[in-house]
């Protein structure tokens, strides 16, 4: 992956404290476990949280599907990860509030485990790349034209940067065995296309069978029980429309008025 930053200038929500936040901890985490990992009992932690699919289906090592995420190989291999999930997940947090960032993070983790079984199950599987692959898959979703400098120096737009990410990982995968888990990358980046299509439809359902339960004579909640107000019978159907300026035009595109709408949706997610 080559080196890059990015532009994001200001972000939706309000700054998450360093004690609430998501990121630092998994950074923390990470950092812990590599320590470990360089003690003498280092492999054996490595034989029993490294990914081995094998081991998985015949030991049933199942809690390797998520460990492994907080394994690495090398110093580089672990600051890289952490550098790039810090930089591009920090404004997705803040966006979206820690529980979601967090449930999003373990999905894409996942699905580059179940890359692996499809396509690594003789070699053990370490590192957090896939979940940061689909980290940057959702910044390149919610904020397409942000520009990001490769090396420092050549500008391109998320979008575009993500595309071919994905393409040098799929030919690196079929092309050559180099020891790097190219599909489980690709494995985090499917997960976290699929997660972000599916909550999405998720939210509209949810808004259309409120706003059917709505029409009938005798008020029903779907929120707890409590009696929701105009505007709050009206949330689903501003978020839905949100939600599809955002795939359509990127987040940038927001008016200041629908960020705040957004942010304060995230902050009830958070707290639900």
């Amino acid at each position: 992956m080559p080196l890059f930053y990015n532009n994001i200038g200001r972000r939706a929500g309000g700054n998450i404290s360093w004690f609430d936040s998501v990121i630092k901890k998994i950074i923390i985490a990470n950092i812990a476990v590599f320590i470990i990992q360089n003690l003498p009992i280092g492999n054996v932690f490595n034989h029993y949280f490294a990914l081995s699919p094998k081991l998985v289906i015949t030991k049933g090592y199942v809690w390797q599907t998520l460990t492994y995420m907080f394994l690495h190989g090398d110093f580089f291999h672990v600051a890289f990860n952490m550098f790039i999930f810090w930089m591009f997940g920090s404004p997705l947090e803040e966006l979206w509030g820690s529980n979601r960032f967090f449930k999003y993070y373990l999905i894409c983790g996942l699905g580059g485990a179940a890359f692996s079984f499809i396509f690594a199950f003789n070699h053990p599987v370490i590192g957090a790349s896939g979940a940061v692959y689909g980290i940057l898959l959702a910044y390149a979703v919610l904020f397409p034209h942000n520009e990001i400098y490769v090396w420092g120096l050549f500008p391109v737009r998320a979008r575009t940067l993500v595309i071919v990410l994905a393409l040098i990982e799929f030919l690196s995968g079929v092309s050559r065995s180099d020891g790097i888990a190219h599909f489980a990358h690709l494995g985090g980046m499917a997960a976290g296309l699929l997660y972000m299509r599916t909550d999405h439809r998720a939210w509209r359902v949810r808004g259309a069978l409120k706003n059917l339960m709505n029409r009938f004579p005798l008020k029903i909640s779907m929120d707890g029980g409590h009696e929701t107000s105009g505007d709050d019978a009206d949330e689903p159907g501003k978020i839905d429309s949100i939600l599809d300026k955002i795939h359509a035009k990127g987040y940038d595109n927001l008016n200041e008025t629908e960020k705040r709408i957004l942010e304060n949706y995230s902050d009830k997610k958070t707290k639900h």
